[in-house]
């Protein structure tokens, strides 16, 4: 009788267990934000009505993967959630600058016209992948702009922004 038994399970374990594979897999990947900020520095030497491009290098604290449970290799995507830029200097508001464009390596990750009398703006996302310059410890960042006029002395321009990574977990 005990040769019967284990037979007669067989088709009761077969069904349990392909009744497992019904689940979907887990999802492997772990999302979290990270603050960077780059500072443009504008002259006051800068032509006026003319495209101006301002590169800067943005600095990356590679701990602050380790921090959250990952690393920069196992980044998986970064998208640029919020972006603002802002003047120290309060004579020399952004609507100066007319619009904006930024970038991170070659990818625009947002732009937009600036209106009269803006303090500070956020501009219109793009939602590009930048996962390729946010895997090293630093990245090149550009701010495209359009000068209306020149600050009385070099102004620094502060582009804050969120990106939100997934990654794998360490």
């Amino acid at each position: 009788m005990s040769r019967v038994l284990p037979i007669f399970f067989l088709p009761f374990l077969l069904v349990l267990v392909s009744c497992g594979t019904d689940y979907p897999p887990i999802d492997p990947y772990i999302s979290f934000n990270i603050d960077r900020s780059v500072d443009f520095t504008l002259l006051n030497t800068a032509g006026v009505n003319k495209d101006t491009t301002l590169i800067m290098t943005g600095k990356i604290d590679t701990m602050a993967y380790v921090k959250n449970g990952s690393s920069a290799y196992l980044l998986h995507t970064s998208e640029v959630l919020r972006l603002e830029l802002q003047s120290n200097d309060p004579n020399f508001t952004l609507d100066q600058l007319g619009f904006a464009r930024v970038l991170i390596g070659a990818d625009t990750v947002a732009f937009d016209s600036i209106p009269m009398g803006t303090i500070d703006t956020s501009l219109t996302l793009t939602k590009t992948d930048v996962t390729k310059y946010m895997q090293d410890t630093s990245f090149t960042a550009l701010l495209q702009c359009h000068l209306k006029s020149t600050p009385e002395n070099p102004t620094t321009i502060v582009c804050s922004m969120t990106v939100v990574h997934t990654a794998l977990s360490q």
